[in-house]
This record gives C-alpha cells, sequence and structure tokens, in this order.
C-alpha cells in the first residue's frame, strides 16, 4: 500500500478545517493522511493536530520539523492527537533516537524528514539505523522556486535506500498528479503532496485522481 500524505500548508487555520473536511466527506480511504504543516503549527500551534484528528479519526500528521527538545516538541505533538511527527534528519542524532522513542513508547510514528540534507542517501541510511519508521526524501520550497528541482530529482536515490535497507520512506516537494507513475518505479511508501491538491480548483477530485493512481 501506498499512502496519500496531504499536507495542509496554510497559515489559515479555517481553510486547512474547510479543506480537510470538504476531503473527509467525499473520500473515506484509509490510505490518506492528513498534515498539519509548519506553517500552520506555527501560526497556531497544535490546536489544528487536536481539531483534525477529533473531526476525522484519520491519520494525522503533525509537520513539527524538530531539530531539538524532541521530548518537548514531538511529546506535546503526540499529547495533542498526532499519530505521526517529524524531526529534521539535520538535527543531532540523539534528539532522533529521542523522537523515536518517544514514538515507540506512545505506539507513534516517527518520520526523519531529510530536507536540507546534501547527501541524502548517505543520511538516510545513517538515521534509519536509529529506528524511525520512515524516512522522508524532500525538496523543500525555495529550492524548487530557487533551482526548479522537484522530489523527482530524489527518485533514485530513494530507491537505492529502500533496495539496500529495506527501511520504508516517504518522498515530498513539488509533486504534479504526473508525476505519480514515474515516482511509483521507486516504490514509495508515502507520497507526499501540498500544492497540487489544496491549490486545485477541485480538491476532492484531485485527491480521487491521486488514490486511483496509487497502488491498494
Amino acid at each position: 500500500m501506498t499512502y496519500l500524505q496531504i499536507a495542509l500548508d496554510f497559515t489559515s487555520m479555517t481553510k486547512a478545517l474547510d479543506l480537510v473536511m470538504a476531503i473527509f466527506r467525499e473520500v473515506r480511504d484509509r490510505r490518506v493522511w492528513f498534515e498539519v504543516g509548519t506553517p500552520l503549527i506555527k501560526s497556531w500551534g497544535l490546536i489544528p493536530v487536536r481539531l483534525i484528528k477529533e473531526a476525522t479519526n484519520m491519520f494525522v500528521v503533525a509537520d513539527t520539523k524538530t531539530i531539538d527538545a524532541a521530548e518537548l516538541e514531538i511529546g506535546e505533538a503526540f499529547k495533542s492527537g498526532a499519530d505521526a511527527a517529524t524531526v529534521l534528519g539535520l538535527a543531532d542524532d540523539s534528539t532522533i533516537r529521542a523522537g523515536v522513542e518517544l514514538a515507540k513508547t506512545n505506539g507513534k510514528t516517527l518520520i526523519v524528514d531529510l530536507i536540507g540534507v546534501q547527501k541524502p542517501y548517505e543520511r538516510a541510511v545513517q538515521v534509519y539505523s536509529m529506528g524511525p519508521d520512515y524516512v522522508l526524501f524532500h525538496i523543500g520550497v525555495d529550492v524548487q522556486r530557487a533551482r526548479g528541482l522537484t522530489a523527482v530529482e530524489l527518485v533514485k536515490e530513494a530507491y537505492r535506500f529502500k533496495r539496500e535497507t529495506g527501511g520504508r520512506y516517504c518522498i515530498a516537494g513539488g509533486i504534479k498528479l504526473e508525476d505519480v507513475d514515474r515516482l511509483l518505479e521507486a516504490e514509495p511508501d508515502v507520497i507526499v503532496v501540498g500544492g497540487a491538491i489544496t491549490r486545485s480548483s477541485n480538491p476532492v477530485k484531485t485527491v480521487l485522481d491521486f488514490l486511483e493512481k496509487l497502488p491498494k
């Protein structure tokens, strides 16, 4: 199964909740994860995490992008109802290990986000040995705009990681519907999509179009 993680990179909680409920009313598919994006968390704290979890009972990712104080940041995300949280691959190994331990203790999921990492394959192998549930190969928005790169550029390294370690991985960064077939060749476990859905003229239909392409 490949999951579709919908990145709610809003600063408006109203817009985020309206979109979530529109999708939830029409799409009851366990392959859908809702990601409370970092901008939303910075604007509203963990309130959106709790609201989305209580309203939908679907899988909710808190994109905390923790780089320090894992026990505080990730711990609070889990207390607020998040099923998963993210820690940066740029963080010290001790922070990543703390996040992994918190996830295991609470029966939750820990994702290590490799955004900004200069050698993503090498760091992916390093952090995988620490026990996270997923490693996220990620090209950030600023890099997409400045250099015209998207997640497709990471496919070879991501697939190499999966083949050689057996680890599960997510992939994110400017993914569009037409990219999915190419990405699926590299067997991702989670495809993270933001603007292609949230800025679509018909987000619900776009979600269904993505799900149509993904293996069940």
